[in-house]
């Protein structure tokens, strides 16, 4: 949801669109407010029992205009607060009461505060003036946008406040998400980057009449794979945001599959002193319709992500085997540092990292975008398939893919 003010100011039109549909009833309210409390003072020479029922002609039309004010900010999604000029609040709308609760709420939130900012303005241009710029605070877990607004009389003499609110949990998210993508990809670039310039200008310095290092090339080469890989996915996964993700229905053998994976990340398994085992039961029914690429992706993922988060010296187990007539399961588990139950139900967002930590207590932060669960899932399920997971901190992870043999 939007929170610039343009688009907050559009809003507070629309609320005063509607207000002014009903002879300006937000002015009405107020005036109806300031009756109810000054009926009883300024009107002396009526009987008792006229003022008695003047009063309650007074509190009925009050109440009437709360209920279609009410019956009105009910047909708004933005959450609506009222104050009067003292700052107590006089309505709330449902929308406002589900973003922050009750008004005990709001008077510790931040948003208690927010009428004091604007107290000495008396009056305004027009009959609901924004006060400020929008802000943002946080109220219950979520960021709520706030604008402030003056209730004015037609002359411009404020009557009260309006807070308009919008839940914008998920544009912040999304903008912390931007930042943390930019600086991940700025990391993950760099090193391939550096390398291929380095192995560049070494091959340039050397004698023309010198033979190419072939080492120098294939370092080269290996780099200059790594950079198109990366742009590969990061195609593919803008893809898959886009739902627009298609993939390839080949007949693919899973055993050659699998082997290829993890041949393929052997120099990372050495690095990181694991022992990797591959245990395929009924190895010539493991047979699946698919994208061999993609698949090799997902995969490559899953024993990635065992590879970064288990100590060194412990183990990594892939099995495969035939699950029913019409599909198959594929398991990675590992003796890592697992997974906690804050970070199990998000592992598979896009870009989220978690917070892993050893049996020490020490922070792992392994290099990558912390999309590959993400992926991993995406092309689980776009052969018609799911990826799921069991984990226990301390005690490492299974993940789990099962995949239709069909297509």
């Amino acid at each position: 949801m939007a929170h610039n003010p343009q688009e907050l100011g559009g809003i507070l039109h629309r609320v005063n669109s509607l207000g002014t549909a009903t002879e300006r009833l937000f002015s009405r309210l107020y005036n109806g407010l300031r009756q109810r409390t000054g009926a009883s003072q300024t009107r002396r020479q009526p009987s008792p029992a006229d003022r008695q029922r003047q009063l309650e002609r007074a509190i009925r039309r009050r109440d009437l205009e709360i209920e279609r004010l009410n019956s009105i900010l009910a047909a708004i999604d933005e959450g609506i607060i009222m104050q009067d000029l003292e700052g107590r609040v006089v309505l709330v709308n449902a929308a406002a009461r589900k973003l922050i609760g009750s008004r005990k709420d709001f008077w510790e939130s931040e948003l208690g505060s927010l009428f004091n900012a604007y107290r000495d303005v008396t009056t305004v241009d027009s009959e609901l003036a924004p006060l400020g710029e929008p802000t943002r605070i946080q109220v219950n877990n979520l960021i709520v946008g706030a604008q402030v607004a003056a209730v004015a009389d037609s002359h411009g003499k404020r009557l009260g406040t309006m807070i308009v609110l919008r839940d914008v949990t998920r544009d912040a998210l999304s903008e912390r998400l931007k930042d943390q993508f930019v600086t991940a990809i700025s990391h993950e670039l760099r090193t391939p980057m550096a390398v291929i310039k380095g192995m560049s200008d070494v091959i340039l310095g050397q004698p023309k009449d010198r033979p190419i290092n072939q080492r120098l090339l294939e370092t080269l080469s290996r780099n200059v794979d790594i950079l198109d890989r990366m742009i590969v996915e990061l195609l593919d996964i803008s893809e898959m945001s886009a739902s627009a993700f298609s993939i390839r229905r080949d007949p693919l053998n899973l055993e050659e599959l699998i082997w290829n994976v993890v041949n393929g990340m052997q120099p990372e398994v050495s690095r990181a002193k694991l022992d990797v085992a591959v245990i395929l039961i009924e190895a010539s029914r493991l047979q699946v319709m698919g994208d061999d690429q993609r698949l090799r992706w997902a995969l490559g993922h899953l024993l990635q992500n065992a590879i970064r988060y288990t100590e060194p010296g412990g183990h990594i187990v892939i099995t495969a085997t035939p699950a029913g007539n019409d599909r198959v399961t594929i398991q990675v588990a590992d003796t890592g540092v697992g997974i906690s139950a804050k970070d199990l139900p998000r592992i598979f967002e896009r870009f989220y990292r978690g917070e892993p930590r050893t049996a020490s207590g020490k922070l792992l932060d392994p290099r990558g975008l912390g999309q590959g669960l993400f992926v991993a899932r995406s092309v689980a399920e776009a052969h018609g398939g799911y990826l799921g997971v069991k984990s226990e901190p301390g005690r490492g992870s299974i993940f789990t893919m099962v995949l239709p043999t069909g297509g």
